[in-house]
């Protein structure tokens, strides 16, 4: 029987025959964003969206005074667009996963329990941001206690509130697209659950013990809450990204991960390093580390991670990720769909597109390499 025929299935034909795949998967040819009935260039698009980052920093940071930073001129005005610049990196990085998973109407590559940590994290670190911006007693508090005024830039509340509405919305695609055979699993949540308990236990006992500070005028109470905050988002900082790491692993290639949300991801961590030790430095004072340890541990995990990240796309399965496009662009399921069959057919078509890097005619009962 010739592979993957274009007459339509008959009643009781194999849901994997040629007429049923493409009208399983319609995707648009590689290289290119579609939205809606227009199509850019991912090249286009690479370079519009690396100058709205720099040109949107630049303007912001030019722009807007930053009334609770400290540092001396010029270097205020510097760190407010570093900032403003790693806020548009690290802001946009959201968007490339929530439009390939709106693509594909797929969520499958992208790991569930990575996404519930990501939302609980950055609910912790809107919190921590927040207070310690808008709260005038807490910022007061803050002051006393580290002798310098709050690390927290307005970018940086801006960032913590858009992360955590972009990962609620990319949460909520987990429950609308097709997940294939994967789901959540026990031990995240379980673990979130232990964690929280804990953690509210010991709140109970710094509200019982009336703070850590018993000989200053006042406790600091909130302080103490929201630097358990901080640390909680940095230990999820930690960990969160080690589910993504191993489904990566497991299905030997990172197809359903979009690897921009990666790029981004590093230079936004990279910025926010530079503008946390800049800030230090031209206040000569590295309080702003300890007092924002969640900061510096953020931009730094996703350096590292995002390292991983990108060996795994580019050097251990390239190869992968490059037959899973070609089959999506033929109307072939990949591996990760229910469709697939493991047939010498497709064990073929396979060996052809890695041998020549060619799409084979499927329409045919050979695979010509001509």
């Amino acid at each position: 029987m010739p592979p993957y025929d274009d007459e339509e299935p008959e009643d009781g034909e194999p849901v994997n025959s040629g007429a049923a795949r493409k009208m399983t998967r319609a995707a648009a040819p590689h290289g290119v964003i579609q939205i809606g009935e227009y199509e850019i260039s991912k090249r286009t698009a690479i370079i519009a969206g690396a100058n709205f980052i720099f040109v949107f920093g630049f303007a912001m940071g030019i722009g807007l005074q930053d009334t609770h930073s400290d540092d001396p001129s010029p270097w205020g005005r510097i760190s407010a667009v570093i900032g403003w610049t790693y806020f548009a990196a690290w802001s946009i990085s959201f968007y490339p996963q929530l439009y390939l998973n709106w693509v594909r109407k797929s969520v499958v590559g992208m790991s569930f329990d990575f996404q519930f940590l990501n939302l609980l994290g950055f609910a912790c670190y809107s919190a921590f941001n927040v207070a310690l911006y808008f709260v005038d007693p807490i910022k007061e508090d803050y002051q006393k206690m580290h002798n310098s005024s709050s690390p927290v830039r307005t970018n940086d509340v801006f960032f913590a509130l858009h992360a955590e509405l972009l990962t609620a919305l990319t949460f909520c695609q987990i429950f609308m697209y097709e997940r294939g055979d994967q789901r959540f699993h026990i031990l995240p949540l379980l673990g979130t659950v232990v964690f929280m308990i804990v953690f509210a236990l010991w709140f109970i006992d710094l509200v019982v013990k009336g703070g850590r500070y018993d000989d200053r005028p006042r406790p600091w109470i909130w302080i103490d809450f929201l630097n358990g905050l901080s640390w909680v988002k940095l230990g999820i900082s930690v960990v969160k990204y080690t589910p993504q790491v191993y489904l990566n692993y497991r299905r030997k290639r990172t197809t359903g991960w979009n690897i921009w949300n990666v790029l981004l991801d590093f230079t936004g961590g990279s910025l926010s390093v530079a503008q946390l030790f800049m800030d230090c430095i031209s206040q000569n004072d590295w309080s702003g580390v300890s007092g924002d340890p969640v900061k510096f541990g953020l931009g730094l995990c996703s350096m590292v991670f995002d390292t991983i990240f990108m060996y795994q796309h580019y050097f251990l399965y390239p190869a992968n990720n490059a037959l899973d496009v070609a089959r999506d662009e033929a109307g072939l399921p990949t591996k990760d769909d229910p469709a697939y069959c493991s047939d010498s057919t497709d064990e073929e078509g396979d060996a052809f597109i890695q041998e020549t890097g060619k799409q084979p005619n499927y329409n045919t009962a050979s695979y010509s390499k001509k």
